[in-house]
């Protein structure tokens, strides 16, 4: 009867899988705010790196004892992992101000790509055949959308989505840090000090490059808190507190919906209409992607058993 009553309670204390797709949801509310804001990439990138910061602080004071597994290696592969972030969306938020908001968070999915060539490379984990060709599909819907800009007339556009390819590939290099930083270090520790690396990164950036960081707009302001509470705590928390109680899979699958749901309030809100090019090579690139997690987690339930 006790155990019976455990099971229970730990039924009732396991929250919804559906929490996921709301984390998805707030996330993809990030290229929609950005295009409201007027402001340049850069600035946009630190504030919301700053305030997020600041938001995380009393999370930060309640678990401060995660902090003692803060060694030097950790410390500097944190330090590595928030640069890499910082780069991320320095460029990806840049290409939202060049290209379609369909492009944009369609080409910065291709993030697993990148992941998987990481761990290829670096802790030698074997791709099958199936994910090999997942990836070298999900590259052929790239090409397909970045057809669409090679006329001479959308130069801005072909910007926009190399700076969006780019910033999949530096949100790899912040993914594949974070996963080998986290075996040893709680995920509280880890994310304060990876989100406040990159918003030094990015100050840094805004004074090298003349970008002048203030007076703006409480309107833009506002933007910036927006940001960093839905999208940075709403959504990426979730994501992070969701991890104890699905697979890792399961997020990574639902966060190929980001681009459907910020498409569609684009498509609402700015009146953008994704090209053939775009719904075409979209389609082929989240097909590959989730042909390849979903490889990759049969491939791995293979070895565990």
């Amino acid at each position: 009867m006790t155990i019976l009553i455990r099971k229970v309670q730990d039924m009732e204390r396991t929250p919804s899988k559906y929490i996921v797709l709301a984390g998805t949801f707030f996330t993809s509310l990030s290229s929609i705010i950005i295009r409201f804001s007027e402001a340049p990439a850069l600035v946009i990138s630190s504030y919301r790196m700053l305030f997020t910061c600041i938001m995380l602080l009393p999370l930060v004071i309640k678990n401060r004892d995660e902090f003692a597994e803060l060694n030097r290696k950790n410390l500097i592969l944190c330090i590595i992992s928030g640069i890499f972030l910082a780069f991320h969306y320095a460029t990806w938020i840049s290409s939202i101000k060049l290209t379609t908001i369909a492009n944009s968070t369609i080409l910065v999915s291709c993030s697993p790509i990148f992941v998987a060539l990481a761990n290829y490379f670096i802790i030698k984990e074997k791709l099958s055949k199936k994910m090999i060709v997942s990836i070298i599909v999900s590259l052929a819907g790239t090409i397909i959308i970045a057809l669409e800009s090679t006329d001479a007339s959308a130069g801005n556009m072909m910007l926009g989505n190399i700076l969006a390819f780019l910033g999949a590939v530096f949100v790899a290099g912040y993914l594949v840090i974070g996963g080998i930083v986290r075996k040893s270090l709680g995920a509280g520790a880890y994310v304060f000090v990876v989100y406040a690396a990159s918003a030094v990164a990015l100050f840094i950036m805004c004074a090298f490059s003349g970008t002048t960081i203030y007076p703006y707009p409480p309107r833009e302001f506002m933007l910036f808190t927006a940001l960093a509470l839905f999208c940075s705590i709403l959504g990426h928390t979730l994501y992070n507190y969701m991890v104890k109680y699905v697979s890792s899979t399961l997020i990574s699958v639902s966060t190929l919906s980001e681009p459907i749901f910020a498409s569609l309030m684009a498509l609402l809100i700015f009146k953008e209409i994704p090209s053939i090019y775009t719904l075409s090579g979209g389609i082929i690139i989240i097909s590959g992607i989730l042909t390849y997690l979903i490889t990759q987690n049969n491939e791995r339930l293979k070895v565990n058993n």
